[in-house]
């Protein structure tokens, strides 16, 4: 199925973990030419090196930013355009908040998840909004957890940033309808992930728990008793991000195995 994004322009954050490699990949497999962006460099060369071979180094730009902060928000961006000469898909991926007990949170606290973790989203999609406008075609696409619609113990801030970014991409969603640009977000369950081994080996050592057995025991929660794959995540961006999906507008979908029940 062509997905019609040959030539088109996207700007990935988060590509220096697998999630967000997988979705560049997925999208240069379309023809797309890809931004690349992530505070880990190492994570992001080797990202940058695999897309290439995916399509050519051209077609590959590789930035090393804090998406926290407005200034090389603006770098990403004006690299972007200056390299190639648009941007029409965005990738938003926040980082997780550390968890701590609702009534143990600090004014601090949820001023710096707003600030850095919550605006930086908002901050990245409204610089790329106006060049959207001037090809009257776009696609945000807002990539998180599925855990976050769930009550989760030690989740209140990533469950407050969730759901205040659900709310703030749905309304998006309307305002830029009219403007061929669709606003969605994708929220995805346990993924077979570096960053999930580590969870689980973290989780293994401190409760005195087999990992192996905790490993077992954490698939078999998820309805297809299985872990999600990475490649599964981006190849489902690339259809969100695709000319098929153009009546698609202000979504939430889950890609979980079924886990969270909405």
């Amino acid at each position: 199925m062509d997905l019609g994004l040959a030539e088109r322009v996207a700007i990935v954050g988060g590509a220096g973990l697998e999630i967000g490699k997988h979705v560049a990949m997925a999208l240069a497999s379309e023809g797309a030419k890809v931004s690349l962006c992530a505070r880990n460099e190492e994570g992001l060369r080797l990202a940058e090196i695999e897309v290439a071979r995916i399509g050519t180094q051209h077609n590959v730009l590789a930035m090393p930013a804090d998406l926290t902060e407005p200034r090389d928000i603006r770098r990403v961006v004006r690299d972007t355009i200056n390299r190639f000469g648009q941007v029409d898909i965005l990738v938003v991926r926040t980082r997780q908040p550390i968890r701590s007990s609702l009534a143990d949170i600090e004014d601090s606290e949820m001023t710096e998840e707003v600030e850095r973790h919550l605006l930086s989203a908002v901050r990245l999609t409204r610089e790329v909004i106006p060049y959207m406008k001037q090809e009257h075609w776009g696609r945000i696409i807002n990539l998180d957890l599925a855990s976050s619609q769930q009550v989760v113990e030690g989740g209140i801030q990533a469950t407050a940033r969730q759901l205040y970014l659900i709310g703030y991409f749905k309304t998006l969603a309307q305002e830029l309808a009219p403007f061929n640009i669709t606003v969605n977000s994708l929220l995805t369950g346990a993924l077979d992930t570096r960053e999930l081994k580590d969870y689980l080996e973290y989780h293994s050592e401190h409760e005195e728990i087999d990992l192996d057995d905790l490993t077992r025991k954490t698939a078999k929660r998820i309805p297809m008793k299985r872990f999600g794959r990475p490649e599964e995540i981006g190849e489902m961006v690339a259809f969100l991000a695709s000319e098929k999906t153009g009546y698609l507008t202000g979504a939430t979908i889950s890609v979980d195995g079924g886990q969270v029940q909405n």
